[in-house]
Formats: structure tokens, sequence, C-alpha cells
């Protein structure tokens, strides 16, 4: 039951409306954008029309003003105006008539006076619109002064085409006609007659008249033109929908249903006919039964990877964990290390530790290969790295041990360069020996290549001997080791960053006295390869030789499980052996007395370590009982060896001083005891 429920469930989210909605939404913009690109058209042939329109309309406007001026110039040269006006208010119905029959607002005659600019109505008739202003102030006999203008005087002046002029008057916005008449036939001779001077005929029509009947038959068109775009996108729309979109969708649906239904055995597409879409619908039911097999074969080929990559994974984060931290402070140096690895598991390593006696091992190696061998292979070195500077072996004999240990069982030959060195900060010594790796260097008052040590990368043959050098360091100079991936990284262009740039960058450290050497080469390191991708391993190491501690301050609980602490930090001190042993035994002494007796529960002990020229003091501080352990050390010669109980550490750790003292202040034991160091450094010479 869970499995079908699970299938519903699959073929619901399927046929959720968002598919859908993807497929209409592509066919409402594209049926919008050709509705858009259509009212664009319309738009553009509508200004078009508008334009040629409304001056088509002008003009004929403008003609049948002229039919009327011209119908009134040729009634006015058959009868002479000036005859029979006797009553002002009675107009010639054939003015009337001209009025209805060309559908103008005026038609009037005017005898012009050019020097006052003046005119004197002898004819006028008004249309159905005319402004009853113009009714009552305009009639035949009324002169008005100063309204000749420019149209009118050309025409008096001859023009007899038609002056026409659009003019905004006190009665009206019209649009108006200019005609000159200058004759009339005299009825008893039937001859023409010129008059006194020129009459100017003019017939007006208001432009809302031109404008409201323009308007009407526009919008007429805009309709009729939105009308036929509606029908046409319709029509498109229409044809888009069962044409393209719906095959579209079928084709969508099922593709969108693939993932979720292609274990399932579903209908394919049909593919009677030869358009676009049925060749659509056959390759997708072929690619359909290949992508079927390609996915099972991909889904076994992922597990695989992931598997592997897991592995990887897991390689890297044992690799890491091998590894040593970054920083380390110690007595006699400043140790930095790092590693940033490549894409893939390689065997790049470094190492190091503090021995027993005080000296300083350190290490780095590099595995030929990649990978998991790879890795195997360096945690397996680290550790016999490891193992052997913890025997107090020699560097030349640490390499030939390893060596046999890793080229005894070493089926898929490989091998790993190494370089190792050890520094004796009492002698102020580096002994070094080198297997096969890239030349370190020791940053000094110059660039020191330490190229005197070789011998072949360790893991290839067993028997193998390996050279040993000695080179002489002070406070401030600095060793640095490094891997190939640090010379061999490339840049875009394919560009090695080279021996020559590491070496330049060096000297340019110890020129500008870098603190940080390992940050500088990493920043130079980054500017140089910037976005190429990393093919190695990159690791590096310094140490950073430190002027001896004067102070040494170990705090500490009166526990006798913290003896090895207090060894640790005795042996650390660059001192001779002879003279750390010594005041290992008298602090050994001391110390458990103070965890045996001072307190009745645990409580805080404080050593201190002061290093002179001439002596060392030990310093041990409690807070427990009161006790001065000066007092009443026993004589050797009078002591009891089978009865006596305790006091002989006391006289042990007393004996071996050159001096020592006790006091108590602040409610603190203070003991002191003072080694000469003079005596020791000469036995150690003379060794």
């Amino acid at each position: 039951m869970k499995k079908d429920q699970s299938s519903s469930d699959n073929n619901q989210k399927s046929n959720k409306m968002p598919k859908e909605k993807k497929t209409f939404s592509l066919f409402a913009r594209i049926s919008l954008l050709m509705l858009l690109i259509i009212l664009i058209l319309d738009g553009v042939v509508l200004m078009l029309t508008y334009k040629i329109s409304y001056e088509n309309n002008l003009k004929i406007f403008e003609d049948q003003l002229r039919g009327a001026a011209k119908a009134t110039v040729h009634y006015c040269e058959t009868y002479n105006v000036y005859d029979d006006k006797t009553d002002s208010e009675i107009v010639d119905p054939l003015f009337d008539n001209i009025c209805d029959l060309f559908n103008v607002t005026y038609i009037y005659v005017v005898e012009p006076n050019i020097d006052t600019r003046s005119e004197t109505y002898l004819e006028i008739a008004f249309g159905d619109d005319a402004s009853e202003k113009a009714k009552q102030t305009r009639s035949r006999g009324v002169t008005v002064s100063g309204t000749l203008n420019d149209a009118e005087i050309e025409a008096y002046n001859g023009n007899t085409d038609g002056v026409i002029l659009h003019e905004v008057t006190q009665f009206d916005d019209a649009l108006i006609c200019y005609m000159p008449c200058t004759r009339y036939v005299d009825m008893d001779t039937g001859q023409f007659v010129q008059y006194k001077k020129p009459l100017i005929v003019g017939s007006e029509i208001s432009v809302q008249r031109v404008n409201a009947r323009f308007e009407t038959r526009f919008i007429q068109i805009v309709i009729l033109t939105l009308s036929v775009t509606l029908v046409i996108t319709g029509a498109f729309a229409i044809l888009l929908y069962f044409k393209v979109t719906k095959p579209l969708r079928l084709i969508s649906d099922r593709m969108s249903r693939f993932v979720t239904d292609r274990k399932k055995e579903i209908n394919k597409l049909e593919e009677k006919g030869s358009s676009e879409f049925v060749q659509m619908s056959r390759s997708f039911n072929t690619m359909t039964d290949e992508i079927n097999t390609y996915i099972d074969d991909i889904q076994e080929l992922n597990r695989e990877r992931h598997m592997q990559e897991a592995e990887l994974d897991i390689a890297r984060q044992i690799q890491k964990g091998l590894l040593k931290p970054e920083r380390a402070d110690i007595a006699t140096a400043e140790i930095h290390g790092h590693m940033y690895p490549a894409r893939n598991v390689g065997g790049d390593l470094y190492d190091y530790c503090q021995l027993d006696d005080g000296r300083t091992f350190v290490a780095i190696a590099d595995v030929s290969g990649k990978g998991i061998s790879a890795s195997l292979f360096m945690s397996r070195a680290i550790t016999l790295l490891h193992l052997y500077a913890q025997m107090n072996y020699t560097p030349s004999r640490i390499l030939e041990e390893y060596n046999n240990i890793l080229a005894s069982q070493n089926p898929n030959g490989l091998f790993i360069t190494t370089f190792i060195a050890i520094w004796n900060p009492v002698k102020g010594e580096l002994i070094y020996s080198n297997a096969g790796h890239n030349i370190p260097y020791v940053l000094s008052d110059r660039l020191i290549s330490l190229d005197q040590a070789h011998g072949v990368a360790a893991g290839l043959f067993e028997g193998e001997t390996y050279e040993e050098a000695l080179i002489k360091l002070k406070p401030g100079d600095t060793l640095f080791l490094y891997t190939d991936g640090v010379n061999e990284a490339k840049n875009a262009e394919g560009a090695f960053y080279s021996t020559e740039r590491l070496e330049e960058k060096l000297s340019g450290c110890i020129e500008a006295n870098a603190p940080d050497t390992m940050h500088a080469i990493l920043s130079d390191l980054h500017d140089f390869v910037r976005e190429a991708e990393q093919n190695d391993d990159i690791t590096m190491l310094t140490m950073k030789i430190k002027e001896p501690p004067k102070e040494t301050v170990l705090r500490l609980r009166s526990y006798i499980e913290q003896l090895p602490t207090v060894k640790q930090s005795i042996f650390a001190q660059p001192l001779c052996e002879d003279l750390k042993r010594t005041i290992y035994l008298a602090a050994e002494e001391i110390f458990v007395n103070i965890c045996s007796y001072a307190y009745d529960k645990p409580g805080d002990v404080t050593m201190k370590l002061l290093c002179s020229d001439n002596t060392v003091e030990l310093i041990f501080i409690d807070g427990g009982k009161p006790f001065d352990p000066t007092k009443d050390v026993l004589n050797i010669e009078d002591y009891d060896h089978e009865h006596a109980i305790g006091g002989l550490g006391r006289y042990l750790a007393f004996s071996i001083a050159g001096s020592y003292h006790y006091e108590y202040a602040d409610e603190k034991n203070i003991l002191s005891l003072t080694f000469s160091r003079e005596e020791q450094d000469d036995d150690q010479k003379d060794a």
C-alpha cells in the first residue's frame, strides 16, 4: 500500500498546475506579443490615417468654402448688390440658399476700405450654427473698423482662386475663404459694368463642425480597425493553440512526468503525420528509451563515485590528522608548518617534535603519485620518521632505517623524497640529511642552500646509505623546507612558479627582514597562480631560531604524575646533556618531597629556571606548610642506611647543586638551587 500511495503522490505532484501554467504562459506571451505587434502597427497606421484623413477632410471643407464663395461671386456678378437695399434686415433668399446648399456658417459680401482697414457689410446670410452674437452685430450696412485682414487685402488685389484663412474671430474659431468680385451685369444693356471698387465675398465655416465631422469618421475607422485586429488576433490565438500550444503541452506534460513515471509503462506520444511536432514526438519517444538506459548506468556510476569520494574524504581527514599543528613555539625555535592539499589525496607531509634531550627534529616529504595508496604510504612514512627520531638516531641513520622498512614492503613501487634535520641549540648546529628532496634554504645574513648532503628517494631499494651535513645557525636564522608543489605551481598561462622566483622571494624576505617567511611565500604564490587549478599539494615548513630563554616558568599541581612535564621542560633548555640530567635529578627530589609532605591535599607548585651565562638557578615555590629543607641536612657519613627514613633526597639535591637557599615569604616556601654552567660546559667540550 505504501508503494501505491507513493506512486499516487508522485502522479499528483507531476500533474500540479505550475507545469500547466508554464505552457499556458508561453501561449499567453506569444498571443499578447502578437496582439502588441498588431496594436503597434495599428497605431502607426492610425496615426498616418489621422494625418491623411484630417488633411483630406480639411481640403473637402476648403473646397466647400470655395464653392460657396464662387456661387456668391457669380450671384454678385449677375445682380448689382447695391440695388434695392432699403431694408437692412431682409436678406436676399439666394444667399440663404447658398448657405444651406454648401452647409457653411456665414456668407457675406463686404465693401472694403483699404485706407482705414474697415469693411461695410453689403449682404450677409447665416447658417444653422451661426452664433446669436454674430446675428445681432452683423447686418447689411454695418461698418466694422480695423477688421480688414491681409487675406482680404490679397483677395481685393485680384486673387480669384480663393484665399483660405484659419482665424479665431470674436464669434467663432472659423475657416474662411475670401474671393474678389469686380463687376456686375447691367440689366438694361446686358453688359458687364465694373463696381466702383472691388468687393470681397467671404464664406465661413466653424472649425468645430470640421473637427466634429472628422472625429466621428475617425472614431468609426478606429473601431473598425480594432475590431479587425481583435478578430485577427483571436484567429491567430486559436490557430496557435490547436496547432502549436496543444501539441507542445502534450509533449511538455510527458516530459515533466518522465522522471517520476519513467519506471512505469506509459503510453508513447503519437507519431502520425510529418509536422515538426510529430518529429519532436518521435525524437522524444526515442530519447525516453535511451535515457532510461543512461539513467540506470549513471546511477550506478554515481554510487561508485560517491563511495570513492567518501573514501578520499576519509583519507584527507586521516592525512590531516597525522600532521602536527601548523604553529609551535618551543624554547629554542618557532616552527610554522603548512600543507594546502590539491583536490586529489596526495602524499605530502611535514613533521616536527622536540626530543627528550632538548634538540628539535623537523622533516618534510613528498610521496610519488596520488590517491589512497599515496596517502597510506605517507601515513606509514610519518610514523616511521617520528619513531626513529624519538630513538635519538642521527639523520642519516633515520633515513637508512626508514628507507629499508619502506622498500621492503612496497608492492606499488612508490617512493618518497624526504629531508630531515635535527637542531641542537646547545651547540648551535643543524645536522641534516636528504633523500632526493628539493634543496631547502637557510635565511641568514644571506640565502644559503642546504645542498651538502645527497641521497636517493626512499622506498625504492634497500641498503641505501645517506650523507649527512652540518651547518651553524644563530638566533634569527630561518630554515625553509618545501615540496615541489611550490616551485612547480602553474598559473593560467601554464608558466611555473620556478625555483628561481622562490629564491628571489626568499632573498627579498632577508632584505626586508620579513617577520613571517611562510606568509610572504604563500602570498606571492597566490598572486602568481590566481585562479589556476592546483595540481599538487603545496607544503612548507619554517623553523626560526630563537634566543635561548633566560627564564622558564612552569606551573604545576602537586601530583607526582607531573614529573614527565618537569623533565620535558628542563631537557628543552639549551644546556649540555650532563647539566640537564643533574638539574633534573635535583628537581625530581625536590618536587617529590613537595608532593609528599607540603600539602594535606594537592596544591600549586611553581618551578622556575633562570639561565645566565655562568649559572642556572632552579627555584621551587609552594604554598604548603612552612618547612626549611636546608636545616638538618643529614651527614652522609652518619647516615644509618638500615634504619633511617627520609633525608637522603635532600642531601642528594643539595650536594649536586653549587649552592642553595631557602626563605619563607608571603606565606610561600621558596627554595632555590644554583648550578654552575662553566664546569659542565668544559666537560662537554672535552667530550
